[in-house]
C-alpha cells in the first residue's frame, strides 16, 4: 500500500532539485521549496512530532487544514510518523500547532534541532493516497483549497504522485498574474482564464 512518504521519496530520488510548492501569501511574498526541501522540512517535523510530543504510529494528530506550505509539510509528517491525521479539531488527538509565518521562522525554531533524514518505521495515510483522484503527469495546479479531506488530494497528493507541483494562492489574489507567471496548467479551487480546473 503506497503512503504519502513513498510519493514523496519516490520523488526525491526522481528529482529532489524540482520545485514541489509554491506558496503566495495575502501580501504578495513568495515562498518555493524544492521536493528535497519539502522532505528536509518533513524529516525535521517527524523528529518532533516523534520526540518531543511522543507521537506513535496509530495515535491521532489534529491539523488545521488551513491552506499554507506548512500545513502540508505538517500533513506529511504526520502520516510519516504514522500518525492519524484529524483534519481540524479532534478532542482525542494530539494537536499539531503551526505558526504559520510567511517563511516559516517561527516553526523552524521548534523543529531546527531534529535531523535532515527520518527513516519511518510504520508511515500511515494509504487510505487518503488511495482516494485522491488522477491529475495529468506532470500537472502544476493552482490550488485556492483548504487542505481538508476534499483539497489534500488536487492541493498536496494527486501532483505528487504524478510527478507534479503545486502553487498555493488565496482567492484574493491576483491569479491571473500568478497563473502567468508560474506557468500552471490546472487549477482547483478557483478559475483561472484558459485552464482547466479539476475539482
Amino acid at each position: 500500500m503506497t503512503t504519502p512518504t513513498d510519493l514523496l521519496m519516490k520523488e526525491l530520488r526522481r528529482d529532489g532539485a524540482r520545485p514541489l510548492i509554491t506558496a503566495y501569501d495575502g501580501d504578495g511574498g513568495r515562498v518555493e521549496l524544492s521536493v528535497a526541501t519539502t522532505a528536509n522540512w518533513v524529516a525535521k517535523t517527524t523528529g518532533y512530532l516523534a520526540d518531543e510530543l511522543g507521537i506513535e504510529p496509530g495515535d491521532g494528530v489534529a491539523v488545521d487544514p488551513v491552506l499554507h506550505w506548512l500545513t502540508a509539510v505538517a500533513l506529511l509528517a504526520a502520516w510519516a510518523v504514522g500518525a492519524e491525521v484529524v483534519l481540524g479539531p479532534a478532542p482525542r488527538a494530539d494537536r499539531l500547532d503551526v505558526p504559520l509565518d510567511p517563511m516559516g521562522a517561527a516553526f523552524s525554531r521548534l523543529v531546527a534541532g531534529y535531523p535532515d533524514s527520518y527513516v519511518p518505521a510504520e508511515p500511515g495515510g494509504h487510505e487518503v493516497v488511495a482516494a485522491a483522484p488522477t491529475v495529468p503527469a506532470g500537472a502544476r495546479i493552482l490550488s485556492a483549497l483548504p487542505l481538508d479531506r476534499a483539497g489534500i488530494g488536487y492541493g498536496l497528493l494527486s501532483p505528487l504522485a504524478a510527478g507534479g507541483s503545486l502553487v498555493y494562492a488565496s482567492r484574493a489574489a491576483n491569479l491571473d498574474s500568478i497563473a502567468a507567471a508560474e506557468r500552471v496548467t490546472h487549477t482547483a479551487g478557483v478559475d483561472a482564464p484558459g485552464l482547466p480546473r479539476l475539482d
